[in-house]
């Protein structure tokens, strides 16, 4: 099957390890805000590690999967793409990659999991970015929460509630981020809703729970508004195994996606077709980057691989802010 994909290195100085990117969603186009379609998802991770990792000396590829899939087999394909890519490093380049890196974005941060758990997988550590698949039971009872308290809160339905209402806090703690995040809660909850209207069967090969065992080191990076992921998130560090080989590092104040990352246009684009108050939108337009913490956690990264520094524990930082050791 024919797949798009980019192959990048530096001009010089290669430093014999390749990173491959799992980008997020299913695949295909991305749009700008009014449907203008202005790429496809193998270059969706140039400006979160692409373009970061050539810098450091870095061969970098990426391909678009073009296709829902599980996580299976998207960590399949992504495998399979990798092991391509790094035959076309070697023949370019004279020698074949020492090491190899994952970094996943969102469904591609669940290939990206389902590859640190994987014994045997090809990548000598991992990077989450607002990963899915970090815990099942927790998505099934928080999905199930927001379907029931989000019709009490709705704005098209109740305007003008304010923030300190108790059916709003309730709210709050059902979705798992602050009453301050809720601009973008119509997003998330709207999509809870009609799922438990209308259960979709589960996809063919989908996997149960993620297992919590990481094989390689593991760094997972999320906003603190993440309200598609972040009770997974906490679920999953709770028992994550072996503990010292798996980092959280929060963003304070941003989304699922970063303001100044490009593939929040197709999500702004997606709430305007949802029918969703404009104010959505601008609200994850405007939103704060975890792109330098992810660049941070991947350096980070790659000194706990290969000079055996471990990173930070576990913390929350201000968007830019360095982690702290």
């Amino acid at each position: 099957v024919a797949k798009r994909f980019v192959v990048r290195y530096p001009a010089a100085g290669w430093n014999g390890a390749l990173v491959i990117g799992a980008h997020g969603g299913s695949g295909g186009n991305n749009f700008d805000p009014a449907g203008k379609v202005i790429g496809t998802d193998e270059t969706a991770l140039d400006d979160v590690i692409g373009r970061h990792a050539v810098s450091r000396g870095f061969a970098y590829a990426s391909v678009d999967r073009d296709g829902a899939m599980s996580a299976t087999d998207g960590l399949a394909l992504t495998t399979q793409f990798g092991n391509l890519a790094s035959f076309e490093i070697a023949r370019r380049l004279g020698r074949t990659p020492a090491r190899r890196y994952l970094l996943g974005l969102s469904m591609g941060g669940g290939i990206a999991r389902a590859a640190a758990e994987l014994q045997g997988a090809p990548y000598a550590g991992v990077v989450i970015v607002a990963g899915a698949n970090g815990d099942l039971p927790t998505r099934t009872a928080r999905q199930a929460k927001l379907a029931a308290l989000w019709p009490a809160v709705d704005p098209k339905v109740h305007p003008g509630l304010p923030d300190t209402d108790p059916k709003v806090v309730a709210f709050a703690e059902a979705i798992g981020t602050p009453v301050a995040a809720r601009r973008l809660w119509p997003y998330t909850a709207s999509g809870a809703v009609r799922a438990a209207a209308n259960p979709a069967p589960p996809a063919p090969g989908a996997a149960g729970n993620s297992t919590g065992v990481v094989r390689v080191p593991t760094i997972e990076v999320a906003g603190t508004w993440d309200d598609f992921v972040i009770t997974e998130l906490k679920a999953y560090r709770a028992r994550v195994s072996p503990a010292e080989q798996h980092r959280l590092y929060l963003v304070d104040g941003v989304w699922h996606m970063s303001g100044d990352d490009d593939g929040t246009q197709s999500f702004m684009y997606i709430a305007t077709r949802m029918g969703l108050d404009p104010d959505v939108a601008r609200a994850m337009r405007e939103g704060p980057s975890y792109i330098p913490t992810v660049q941070d956690a991947f350096d980070r990264l790659v000194r706990w691989v290969e000079a055996g520094e471990a990173p930070p524990p576990s913390q929350t930082v201000k968007p830019g802010q360095p982690l702290q050791k």
